[in-house]
C-alpha cells in the first residue's frame, strides 16, 4: 500500500462531517471543561511528572516522575508493582 498524504484524509469543511457536532452545546465533551466538576482529579492520574524535582513522600528522594501507590505519588523505587 503506498503512503498517503494527510490531505487525502481531510474532510473539507467540518460541518460536512456527520460525526461532527454542529455546536459546542451538542458536543458530548462540552460539559467536561466545566469548573463545577466535583471529581477529585488526583485519583484519575496514575503517573505524575513535574519539571522541577519533588520529594518522594516515602523515601525523600528528589524525583520528577512519580506513580500513584495507594493514595500518594511515590518514586519508582518505592512503588509497589
Amino acid at each position: 500500500m503506498p503512503n498517503r498524504s494527510l490531505d487525502d484524509f481531510a474532510a473539507g469543511d467540518a460541518a460536512e462531517s456527520p460525526d461532527t457536532p454542529t455546536s459546542a452545546a451538542e458536543s458530548p465533551d462540552a460539559t467536561d471543561s466545566d469548573d463545577s466538576d466535583d471529581r477529585d482529579v488526583s485519583t484519575l492520574a496514575t503517573y505524575r511528572w513535574t519539571p522541577e524535582t519533588a520529594a518522594c513522600p516515602r523515601c525523600g528522594e528528589a524525583v520528577r516522575k512519580r506513580w500513584l501507590d495507594g493514595d500518594e505519588y511515590v518514586c519508582l523505587d518505592c512503588k509497589d508493582w
